[in-house]
């Protein structure tokens, strides 16, 4: 049976394949790469005798040889091993050689032995290690905050680990989504955290999130092309993750329905969005910057029969209509109310209707109307009745009516439609919505009460 033929490389042949697996893997330049492993091997020289006086690398890519080259001294008597060299051993590289000449001696690092090659292969890998580390920080550092996709390598305890390509990162249990499942090779969407420096000199270290609300603004800045052409502007952002999620949008272009945008034909951009976040819940509210009207919009779904504002105090009550309805606005464990509390910057409480006209609980109206004696004076001041006041009215049109320098219901109801019509952005369509709403919900009754007794008087 003939014996079978086995192919041996040469240990060059070897270092200059590493050095290209090193180089197309890692993203390294092919001669960061050399100038590491010359360091190695020159570690590896003095690992054995005790020098590099006189020496250098010689990596040979025409002959695939890598050696180092030492200038030695031609004596008798070697007691130097790093520096001098027997003279018979001289003249087998150079046959005309004498005492007290210098000849350069061709050493190749197989023939060092395991200690110092042990050394060199420290010093190399210490070297790449810091080479990768720095190119990790100077590719990515300036990605924080961008979307990126990757896929999971491995679990490890709660810690999650992603392959982003060139690098490998980490992402803590804190910055998962709650009851979310992660699986080996799943692919994945991350926000790129943060690049941070560990302790001892261990490394870079990239965390990456799916908990952080700059992750749901990023995932609406690539399904609404409006937010990132920023025509639609995110305003603010508040998040429970794996429960509910409350973004603030706005446009000051009349034209533009900031909600609708982010909603999408037939919500096609929202749904897109509530699956990459596993079904969380998600409230887009429109800005205000009418404080009620805010507080109103942020306590979505739920909807406040009206509500009174601190301004001073910065708090907050919103009065709702039952029991189901306070539920809403609290929402699960608190969520609903605190979400909102953190958009608007008021401290809101949710109480019913029937609390605040003081049915089940006298005191409740006692102390509430005591808390906002101040803001009931302001309102006194005002020279009428504020727009959020008017049930039904969107805030689409509100805003028109404010950039027309409508502010107060007393100022609508004495326009008719073609007054309405003469405002930017309002259509006829718009200004018969407008008189309806107005027709519906506004009542005359006072007024003409007060004519009436003014005409007995006469």
């Amino acid at each position: 049976m003939p014996k079978k033929k086995v192919i041996v490389k040469e240990p060059s042949k070897i270092f200059f394949d590493a050095i290209h697996q090193i180089v197309s893997e890692k993203g390294f330049k092919r001669t960061e790469v050399i100038e590491v492993i010359e360091a190695g091997l020159i570690a590896a020289y003095r690992k054995k005798y005790k020098t590099t006086d006189n020496t250098r690398v010689r990596i040979d890519k025409d002959n695939e040889e890598v050696y180092i080259l030492a200038e030695r001294e031609v004596v008798n008597n070697v007691v130097l091993h790093g520096m001098q060299i027997d003279l018979n051993d001289a003249r087998k590289i150079n046959p005309d050689a004498q005492i007290g000449d210098v000849v350069e001696v061709k050493e190749y690092p197989q023939d060092y032995g395991r200690i110092a090659a042990q050394t060199a292969m420290q010093v190399i890998s210490q070297r790449l290690r810091a080479i990768e580390q720095t190119n990790i920080r100077d590719e990515y550092s300036g990605r924080v905050g961008e979307l990126m996709n990757g896929y999971i390598l491995r679990k490890r305890g709660d810690t999650v680990y992603v392959d982003l390509g060139k690098v490998e990162a980490i992402m803590p249990v804190k910055h998962q989504i709650p009851g979310e499942k992660y699986r080996v090779e799943d692919k994945i969407k991350v926000l790129l955290y943060s690049i941070e420096n560990e302790s001892k000199g261990q490394g870079t270290k990239v965390l990456v999130s799916r908990s952080d609300k700059k992750f749901v603004q990023k995932l609406f800045e690539m399904e609404v092309p409006e937010i990132y052409e920023k025509i639609v502007e995110v305003k603010n952002i508040a998040r429970d993750a794996g429960r509910r999620t409350k973004i603030v949008v706005h446009s000051d272009r009349s034209d533009v329905d900031p909600v609708g945008a982010c909603v999408g034909l037939k919500g096609v951009r929202i749904q897109s969005i509530i699956r990459e976040l596993g079904n969380e819940r998600i409230d887009i509210i429109e800005y205000s910057e009418d404080p009620k009207e805010m507080i109103t919009n942020a306590l979505s779904p739920a909807s406040p029969v009206f509500v009174r504002v601190d301004l001073a105090e910065r708090k907050a009550v919103a009065v709702v209509g039952d029991n189901e309805e306070r539920s809403l606005a609290i929402g699960k464990d608190g969520s609903n109310v605190k979400l909102a509390s953190y958009i608007t910057g008021f401290r809101i409480e949710v109480i019913m209707r029937s609390d605040y006209d003081g049915e089940t609980n006298p005191e409740i109206r006692k102390q509430f109307d005591s808390l906002f004696t101040a803001s009931s004076d302001a309102e006194e001041e005002e020279e009428g009745t504020p727009l959020s006041d008017l049930p039904g009215l969107a805030p689409r049109i509100k805003k028109l009516l404010y950039e027309g320098g409508i502010k107060y219901i007393e100022d609508l109801v004495s326009m008719g439609e073609d007054d309405l019509i003469g405002l930017e952005g309002i259509g006829r369509s718009t200004a018969k919505k407008i008189m309806d709403i107005i027709s519906e919900n506004v009542e005359f009754e006072e007024e003409e009460d007060a004519k009436d007794k003014k005409d007995s008087e006469e």
